[in-house]
């Protein structure tokens, strides 16, 4: 059972999740902010992955994605970080960040090591919902990480 389906059975209100940049104040220090806050009783982590022309974000994720580029983060590097992170956490994790970094890893391949790696979900919040189902759905279900899809006040009922 995915570690996202376990937490909503196990825990019904009052789930809190926390975001934090990867490689941020400190390329070297994501692992342990996980540790950390899973250690402070977060339910649930979803883990930045910087960009750099983070457009959709607010200030503060601007300046902690433009920080953490420069100290050197990557996806390839934040998986290295991520590899031994469950022999620690139980907890769900969920990479969030831009679909053009990804695209440019490799869905599939992208999506293979995030599973490698223990991770639960995904947040691509610029992956169009039809382009998800046409080309990129089979691909997470194959995987399975969950594609965690984010609505709005005009988003349709029927959506």
């Amino acid at each position: 059972m995915n570690r996202i389906d376990q937490l909503f059975k196990e825990k019904k209100n009052n789930i809190l999740s926390v975001y934090f940049t990867a490689g941020f104040p400190k390329l070297n220090d994501t692992s342990e902010i996980i540790y950390e806050l899973e250690k402070a009783g977060v339910d649930q982590i979803e883990i930045g992955m910087p960009f750099s022309d983070p457009l959709a974000d607010g200030p503060v994720i601007q300046q902690s994605s433009q920080k953490a580029l420069e100290n050197g983060m990557s996806i390839k590097r934040l998986f290295e970080q991520l590899a031994k992170v469950r022999e620690r956490t139980k907890i769900p994790l969920i990479l969030m960040g831009y679909l053009n970094p990804v695209l440019r890893y490799g869905m599939e391949d992208f999506l293979k090591k995030a599973s490698e790696v223990g991770i639960d979900g995904v947040i691509l919040p610029d992956l169009p919902l039809n382009e998800y189902i046409q080309s990129y759905k089979q691909q997470f279900l194959n995987a399975g990480i969950y594609n965690v899809m984010l609505i709005t006040p005009q988003t349709s009922a029927d959506r």
